[in-house]
């Protein structure tokens, strides 16, 4: 135990110094985008109370993707969303709207990796109490096993017929599951192994939105939605398998 603990404070300090640097080397970038979003009459910031660290409560920031007061009309998000703007739609699909986040690693609120941060009615909604406590024994992350497992997700949910019941019985038990696993297994060099992949993965997803732009790679063809029964058995002989 002590030597999860201590190795927990060199995290935190890793986290911190390495946050005050992609700053740093990232605030080009930052200053960018957030000029883009006010020039375009957006708000540049999108800040909401999120679940942290002992279930604490904490602001956390990203670059505005979705019109004003979206959220009032709930927090799933489907790939064609209405409510996402033009430019909200390039900064989600590169992750750039999490740059802000680094804000609330500096300030010890956040990790690099762990957990997503959820509201805390989602908490509520698809946690047990005794998994959310374990869950966010630990800070949230701004990646994490599955934020990586499901980093197709807005897709997936667009795919489905009935995509906020798939939401809460398959997409959220397979995220706690992952999350429980993580704080089971934690260490640091784990924490590097889903760093490194998901360095990896961004690079491939922008790499092939960029061909897509230019027109050098044929958009995909989109799949019959799928009924949740149809998945769940999909799923069901897909673990059967393993």
């Amino acid at each position: 135990m002590s030597n999860i603990l201590h190795n927990r404070k060199i995290k935190d300090v890793l986290d911190r110094f390495a946050a005050f640097w992609v700053i740093i080397l990232t605030s080009p970038i930052f200053l960018i985008l957030a000029i883009i979003l006010k020039l375009k009459r957006d708000d540049v910031f999108f800040i909401q109370e999120r679940v942290g660290l002992g279930l604490k409560k904490f602001r956390m920031i990203k670059f505005t993707t979705m019109l004003r007061g979206s959220e009032k009309f709930g927090s799933i998000t489907t790939a064609n969303d209405p409510r996402i703007t033009l430019f909200g739609r390039i900064l989600r699909q590169t992750k750039l709207n999490e740059i802000p986040q680094l804000i609330n690693i500096l300030k010890g609120e956040m990790s690099f990796v762990g957990p997503r941060p959820l509201p805390m009615s989602e908490v509520t909604d698809y946690y047990s109490l005794e998994d959310g406590t374990k869950i966010y024994s630990v800070k949230p992350g701004i990646t994490g096993v599955g934020s990586l497992e499901f980093s197709d997700e807005e897709n997936m949910l667009d795919s489905m017929e009935d995509h906020e019941r798939y939401f809460a019985q398959v997409v959220m038990p397979r995220k706690a599951e992952l999350e429980l696993g993580y704080v089971d297994n934690w260490n640091l060099i784990l924490d590097f192994i889903i760093v490194a992949k998901t360095i990896f993965k961004l690079c491939k997803q922008t790499l092939a939105m960029a061909l897509k732009i230019f027109g050098l790679l044929k958009p995909s063809k989109q799949p019959d939605k799928l009924n949740i029964l149809d998945e769940l058995e999909i799923l069901t002989v897909d673990r059967s398998d393993k």
